[in-house]
């Protein structure tokens, strides 16, 4: 059986990680040592569409790009280039996903939530419809 979420989410950590960029499916521990800047592949949500002769659905992926305080423009940079896997269509081996460039959410927020660091997190929303 074919999953068409984690396909997507699959292809998605596969594209960050060619983009040169450290990727995770989690939130590391202090153990895994990361480095900033990073990039989480993060929360999805699928909608279902039934249509008369298929059945198809919405796709929303959250990704997490962090890194300290003062690199505010590179997470900015990093969120530009993970964004436009939202404006492209994502072929993984048993679907077709069509982004929504149109229907993405970004965001850069202040992170203070480590005692004695401030973090830069970057939260990018891509829209997919199954094409």
């Amino acid at each position: 059986m074919y999953v068409p979420e984690q396909e997507l989410f699959d292809q998605l950590y596969i594209e960050s990680d060619q983009l040169g960029y450290d990727t995770y499916d989690h939130l590391p521990l202090r153990t895994e040592n990361a480095k900033y800047p990073f990039v989480v592949i993060g929360d999805t949500q699928q909608i279902p569409i039934n249509y008369r002769n298929a059945i198809g659905g919405t796709f929303t992926v959250t990704i997490h790009v962090w890194s300290t305080g003062e690199d505010r423009f590179i997470v900015a940079k990093m969120m530009e280039r993970l964004a436009r896997l939202g404006e492209e269509v994502v072929v993984t081996d048993h679907f077709r996903f069509v982004g929504r460039f149109n229907q993405e959410d970004r965001q850069i927020i202040t992170d203070t939530s480590v005692p004695d660091t401030v973090l830069k997190h970057g939260i990018l929303t891509l829209v997919f419809n199954l094409g």
